[in-house]
């Protein structure tokens, strides 16, 4: 998600997000879980600046915001932005921002570059934009590529959904040569948090610490009981789920249960949230399963020989999620209507400072486009709330749910 502050990204595994269970905001430690999200002050209003020290160009932390940058002379900002970068080569109209219902000023824009970054560079305005952007995009495939190597995967092992105001602008370029299995980039992008939200189930989440050692000698009898032992404190934060949703008027029957468990090799630092088969341990065999689980996972996050089952293991937490389907928002479903757009859909060319050279992009309205579609780049697709920029070499063909699907030439 690009927005005007910040870079968000998230990771869905297998169905599964993690869930970080002592989340730090401006530097203090919450008990209180939240879904894994990593922010990166680098949105599309990111501040610009030259590091007098270095003579280098910094991107951020702080933000123009809603104020989108010195384009908007309304807004107040004396500092150029990322927006204003992409005013500058020809990325956004100037005249559409916002349907145009704000006008921005494209020469305000390249004279506050060419005064506070490219004169101090020695380079001519547009070298500083497009130079400016590339680095604010490595910095977002820098950031995106050491969170899914982290996870112990590879990009091909996901698909891309690129969203917020600023996400189709970037996305053709922050992702270039990953090989992503698909980029998906929803045609209502500046709305997909709220509809996220739309569609986001009913549900409720209760944990607890443990401190169960589970260690090679440990026989049978004991795994039973330490299974016992879990399903025990499972039951009573399931009660605890059951309690909140009677509130709303459901009952147990409506209600999908998930058992998770934080576990660690012994006298280590580091636990790792492994989603249990069933809703309860349910003896042994659920027990093995879920140390089985954890190696895998381990080996994946921090390598195959980093796996310790000689230490023996030892369970720091339960915790039990519940919900309960929501009503989701329809789709469209459009016909087919092939793969030329109507001409009714371009709306000309406009230059672009790309990569270095002026290149002519082909102009189309995304609300005149049809399922089926497809758009060749260099072409800018354009709507009052986003723009989104098919780069050379690739093109996007747009599907029956108005998703576009981005793909190398």
């Amino acid at each position: 998600d690009i927005g005007g502050t910040s870079f968000d990204l998230a990771l869905i595994t297998g169905g599964e997000y993690s869930i970080d269970p002592a989340p730090d905001v401006a530097h203090f430690l919450l008990a209180i879980p939240m879904v894994q999200t990593d922010s990166v002050g680098a949105g599309t209003g990111s501040y610009i600046r030259i590091d007098p020290n270095s003579n280098r160009v910094e991107t951020g932390p702080d933000s123009a915001g809603a104020r989108i940058g010195v384009s908007w002379p309304e807004g107040g900002v004396e500092t150029p932005t990322i927006t204003d970068c992409d005013v500058a080569i020809g990325l956004l109209n100037p005249d559409y921002f916002l349907g145009g219902d704000i006008k921005l000023d494209r020469d305000r824009a390249v004279a506050a570059i060419e005064s506070q970054i490219a004169r101090p560079l020695g380079i001519d305005a547009y070298g500083a934009a497009s130079g400016v952007i590339d680095l604010f995009e490595e910095g977002l495939k820098s950031q995106m590529l050491s969170r899914i190597l982290g996870k112990g995967y590879a990009p091909v092992n996901y698909t891309l959904l690129s969203y917020g105001g600023g996400g189709p602008l970037h996305v053709g370029s922050y992702t270039r040569d990953l090989g992503f299995e698909e980029i998906l980039v929803p045609s209502w992008a500046a709305g997909f948090s709220a509809f996220g939200c739309s569609c986001g189930d009913f549900s409720y989440r209760y944990d607890a610490s443990l401190d169960i050692p589970v260690e090679l000698e440990t026989s049978e009898e004991e795994k039973g009981g330490i299974a016992d032992m879990i399903d025990g404190q499972c039951a009573f934060l399931r009660e605890k789920i059951v309690a909140e949703f009677e509130k709303s008027g459901l009952s147990e029957d409506d209600i999908s249960f998930q058992l998770l468990l934080r576990i660690q090799y012994m006298g280590q630092l580091n636990d790792v949230e492994v989603p249990c088969r069933q809703e309860w341990v349910d003896g042994v065999g659920g027990l093995d399963d879920a140390l089985s689980d954890f190696e895998e996972l381990f080996g994946m996050l921090y390598a195959r020989a980093a796996k310790s089952p000689e230490l023996g293991f030892f369970i720091t937490q339960i915790a039990v999620g519940g919900s309960v389907p929501v009503d989701k928002p329809t789709l469209p479903d459009e016909p087919d209507a092939g793969p030329k757009p109507t001409p009714d859909a371009h709306k000309g060319t406009r230059d672009v400072f790309w990569k270095s050279e002026w290149m002519k992009a082909n102009l189309y309205e995304m609300e005149m486009l049809r399922s089926g579609n497809r758009v060749d780049g260099l072409s800018i697709i354009e709507s009052p709330s986003t723009t989104f920029v098919v780069p050379p070499e690739c093109y996007t063909i747009l599907d029956n749910r108005r998703i576009f699907h981005l793909k190398s030439a």
